[in-house]
């Protein structure tokens, strides 16, 4: 009876110890901006929430710096867009530590529209012609008068307006694409960008650190494998840097097993289910 009320117990401790361990997935910072898109040279603000790893954020524009904020719960930046930057999307990172955050603004194509004026109409005057009259008189014969004929011409003129000018649609600048949007530790992740220099090489980076190079072809396209040298879950920024910075964000999650806690309670099991059988022989 000693010995069943030893295992009975000895149980209870080992599964008030065992427990399934959770893990504590990060949230991601938020960037966003409005308006979303505008002429080269206006101003847009910057918002921000989610920071919690540094004291100031550091915003760029195409890998060139572009304003700074302070973290926090959440924030916001007036940032104007570059005076010289070319109709097209491009991409706003924001740094804080080893948090980042991605937006895009798009720069669009001021349209100005020219009226012609119409030609002068000219009018030419119509042609009067006058026919004297001849008067012919015979004695003693009657005498003939011809009546004078006035014909009048008028001229009709057509003006013609000239066609309105044709505009060109600005053209966007490529972007960068990942196959997955998250990925678990082993799974696989290939990078894709258009608009790159044709022929240049291109280095692909994440946290400073290379994951993968490839090479454009003759319209300036790539596709290359993406591998990291080290698990952070999280969300990281990859930059393809070819001529021209394209960027991508993907996430990695790690997940947690129960499988050793089922298999640990099904030994724990067997033995008080032996030691049961053991006791109820003795007696």
């Amino acid at each position: 009876m000693r010995f069943l009320v030893r295992t009975v117990t000895l149980l209870a401790l080992c599964v008030g110890i065992l427990a399934p361990v959770t893990a504590m997935a990060a949230t991601a910072p938020v960037v966003s901006v409005t308006p979303t898109s505008g002429p080269a040279g206006s101003q847009f603000t910057i918002h921000w929430s989610g920071f919690t790893q540094c004291r100031v954020i550091t915003f760029t524009w195409a890998g060139a710096p572009l304003a700074s904020g302070s973290p926090g719960t959440q924030g916001s930046v007036v940032a104007t867009a570059p005076a010289d930057a070319k109709a097209g999307t491009y991409a706003i990172n924001a740094t804080c530590g080893k948090e980042t955050g991605l937006t895009r603004f798009t720069v669009t194509v001021t349209t100005t529209t020219v009226t012609s004026a119409p030609p002068p109409t000219t009018t030419t005057p119509p042609v009067v012609t006058t026919t004297t009259p001849r008067v012919t008189t015979t004695t003693p014969s009657p005498v003939t008068t011809t009546t004078a004929t006035t014909t009048t011409t008028t001229v009709v003129t057509t003006t013609t307006s000239a066609p309105p000018p044709v505009t060109d649609e600005p053209k966007t600048d490529g972007g960068l694409k990942l196959d997955h949007s998250s990925i678990q530790p082993g799974d696989t992740l290939s990078a894709s960008g258009t608009g790159c220099e044709p022929g240049h090489d291109v280095t692909l980076t994440a946290d400073g650190e290379r994951v993968g190079e490839a090479k454009a072809d003759g319209g300036g396209s790539f596709t290359a494998p993406v591998q990291f040298t080290k698990i952070e879950p999280g969300r990281h920024t990859i930059m393809a840097s070819c001529g021209v910075e394209l960027t991508g964000v993907v996430d990695q999650a790690l997940t947690s097993s129960s499988g050793d806690y089922s298999s640990t309670l099904i030994v724990l099991v067997f033995f008080v289910l032996g030691g049961i059988v053991f006791v109820r022989f003795a007696y």
